[in-house]
C-alpha cells in the first residue's frame, strides 16, 4: 500500500479506545485467573504521534524501537488515576514486543518482530490485572510531515515556508493483519533526531527556526542505519491554485469547503499563512489553524454566484461557486486528511 494513499482516507473522530480486554468487556479473559485489585481493568495508553487524531490504543512498535505505556485505572469511584499497585509486566514470549523494563506505572516495550502478543500485567500473586494485544513492525520509510493539519495532495513532496516550524519525522511500516499487511505509522521514543539549532519537543517533533535554503535532518530509528532527510525552507510561492476535486457549485442556503496549494517548483509549501474573501468577507488562517489552506464557504443566496479567492506566500488565485440546486461533492477536509496528518515529505527508503 503507497503510504500517500493514508491522505484520502477519512479523518477518524473516534473515542478513546486505550482499554484493556478485560477494560473493555467486562469479563475476565478466557484461560486467565483474574485480580480483584482492579475488577474493572485497565487503560493502556501508548506515545501520541505528531498531528495524531485518532486515539486508539498504543500504536505498533517500531523493531528495535522503544515505546512507553502508561498504566491506568478505575480505584473504584469512578476516577481513572495511574496504577499505583505493585504488579510485574508480562510479554508472554515476546515475538512482537518485549517488555523493557517499568518505571512506576510505566511500561517501557521494545518492538521485537512483526507480530502481536498481549502484555499481561499481573499483581503481587501471579494474578492478571488486564492485558492488551500490541503489535511490532519493520520500519520500512520515513519522512518529514507537518504537525498542522493541511491538506496536501497525495502526489506532492513538502518545502517549508520561512519561520518557526514545527515539524515531525513519521516513521511508517507495514502491520500485519488478518486481511494482510496495512501501512501505518509507528512509535520509537528511542528514535535520534539532529539538527543543528533545533529544539526537540516531542520524541518525533522539532521546533525550528527555518531559514532559506536546503538542509539534511539526521534520523536513526528502529533496527535501521542512520538516514537523512531533505528539509527544503522557501520564502515564497511561485503559484496558488484551486486543488483538484475543487466543488464548482454549493446548494442554496448551504456550505462547503475549497482547498487550495500553495507551490514552489514541484513542492507544496507547508506553514504558510492564508488570507480568503469569501464575497467580500475576509479571513486569516496561519499557524494553529486546523486545514489553514482550506475555507468553509457558506451563503444564503439562492442563485447567482459565490466569490473566493485565496492569497499564500505572496501568490493569490480566485474562483466562484455557482449556487446550484444540486451539490457537487468537492474537497472536504474530512476526506483529505488521515489519523496519520499529511504524509508528503522527503521520504527516506530503508
Amino acid at each position: 500500500m503507497d503510504i500517500k494513499s493514508l491522505l484520502f482516507l477519512p479523518l477518524p473522530l473516534v473515542a478513546a479506545c486505550y482499554g484493556g480486554e478485560r477494560y473493555n468487556t467486562g469479563e475476565c479473559p478466557a484461560g486467565e485467573t483474574c485480580s480483584t485489585l482492579t475488577p474493572k481493568g485497565l487503560q493502556f495508553i501508548g506515545n501520541e504521534l505528531a498531528g495524531e487524531l485518532s486515539l486508539s490504543g498504543p500504536r505498533p512498535t517500531a523493531i528495535g524501537g522503544t515505546q512507553a505505556v502508561a498504566l491506568q485505572y478505575d480505584r473504584g469511584d469512578g476516577v481513572t488515576i495511574a496504577l499505583d499497585l505493585p504488579y510485574t509486566a508480562d510479554d508472554n514470549g515476546g515475538r512482537g514486543i518485549t517488555v523493557a523494563g517499568t518505571s512506576g506505572s510505566q511500561v517501557t516495550v521494545r518492538g521485537a518482530g512483526s507480530f502481536s502478543n498481549y502484555l499481561r500485567i499481573l499483581d503481587e500473586d501471579g494474578l492478571l490485572m488486564d492485558r492488551k494485544e500490541l503489535t511490532g513492525a519493520a520500519l520500512s520509510t520515513m519522512e518529514l510531515v507537518p504537525v498542522d493539519y493541511e491538506a496536501i495532495p497525495a502526489d506532492m513532496p513538502l518545502a517549508w515556508a520561512k519561520g518557526t516550524r514545527k515539524l515531525a519525522v513519521a516513521l511508517y511500516g507495514d502491520v500485519q493483519t488478518s486481511t494482510g499487511p496495512r501501512a501505518e505509522r509507528l512509535v520509537d521514543t528511542a528514535m535520534q533526531l539532529s539538527f543543528a539549532g533545533a529544539q526537540r519537543t516531542n520524541w518525533d517533533t522539532l521546533q525550528i527556526d527555518a531559514q532559506v535554503g536546503s538542509y539534511l535532518i539526521g534520523v536513526t530509528a528502529g533496527d535501521k542505519p542512520a538516514a537523512a532527510l531533505d528539509f527544503i525552507v522557501v520564502d515564497h510561492a511561485d503559484s496558488v491554485a484551486v486543488q483538484q476535486n475543487a466543488p464548482s457549485t454549493i446548494s442554496p442556503n448551504n456550505s462547503t469547503t475549497v482547498c487550495f496549494s500553495a507551490v514552489s517548483g514541484s513542492r507544496y509549501v507547508a506553514g504558510l499563512t492564508w488570507t480568503y474573501q469569501v464575497d467580500g468577507v475576509q479571513t486569516t488562517k496561519g499557524d494553529g489553524t486546523l486545514q489553514r489552506n482550506c475555507i468553509a464557504v457558506s451563503t444564503a443566496k439562492t442563485t447567482g454566484t459565490v466569490s473566493v479567492s485565496a492569497a499564500a506566500g505572496g501568490q493569490s488565485t480566485a474562483m466562484a461557486l455557482t449556487v446550484g440546486a444540486a451539490r457537487t461533492t468537492g474537497t472536504n477536509p474530512a476526506h483529505i486528511v488521515s489519523h496519520a496528518i499529511a504524509t508528503e515529505g522527503d521520504r527516506a527508503a530503508m
